[in-house]
């Protein structure tokens, strides 16, 4: 008895597939860009749509007729020194990170031996490990007026030059945890890591 192969009249999908690539990168592509038009652009637009709306200032309902009332409000002195501070800030602290990455970036990659590389890759990455809520909260508790900074600047000396950098304009404020010296230290602890390793 001989075997004999049988013809069938089913399609080769796989074969299909091979003549077909464009259908292979829809099906591949189309389920990831359905959850980004859903998921990221609709929420954007609804976003954007919502800011036509305004707020009625006296009884503080959304007012659901499109109007560029919202627009106009962000030119106000207050917005506008909002975003002066944000600006300064973020430049400031984008030049002083550029500053300490670089040299450190350099030492890592061209004067290192492979164990102190390895061990300054994991001081750069060590932060990244915990939650950004949580840098910000200890360094909140760092630079407390009761904190360990305040503390070890006592006991070493410095605190009065401390106390007159903090009345400074622009810079001071009540303690180093909420004046924009503070702010610019804890920015500046957070972004490090990510202006050392693209470097």
């Amino acid at each position: 008895m001989t075997k004999t192969t049988q013809i069938t009249d089913k399609p080769d999908l796989f074969g299909f597939l091979y003549h077909h690539p464009t259908l292979i990168l829809a099906i591949l592509l189309g389920p990831p860009l359905i959850w980004l038009l859903v998921f990221y652009l609709g929420p954007l637009l609804a976003l954007l749509l919502q800011s036509f709306y305004h707020l009625d200032p006296f009884t503080g309902l959304i007012l659901r007729k499109l109007t560029l009332a919202t627009y106009r409000e962000l030119l106000t002195p207050a917005s506008v020194d909002i975003f002066v501070r944000s600006l300064t800030m973020a430049l400031a602290v984008t030049l002083a990170a550029i500053v300490l990455a670089f040299p450190l970036a350099y030492t890592m990659v061209r004067l290192a031996s492979p164990r102190w590389k390895d061990f300054l890759y994991l001081l750069v990455l060590l932060p990244l490990w915990s939650s950004y809520l949580i840098r910000v909260y200890a360094w909140k508790l760092i630079l407390a007026k009761e904190g360990i900074l305040t503390y070890l600047l006592t006991h070493v000396g410095l605190q009065g030059w401390v106390e007159k950098i903090l009345q400074l304009p622009g810079i001071g404020g009540p303690s180093l945890a909420v004046s924009n010296l503070g702010i610019f230290l804890v920015f500046l602890y957070v972004w490090l890591p990510y202006m050392i390793l693209p470097i």
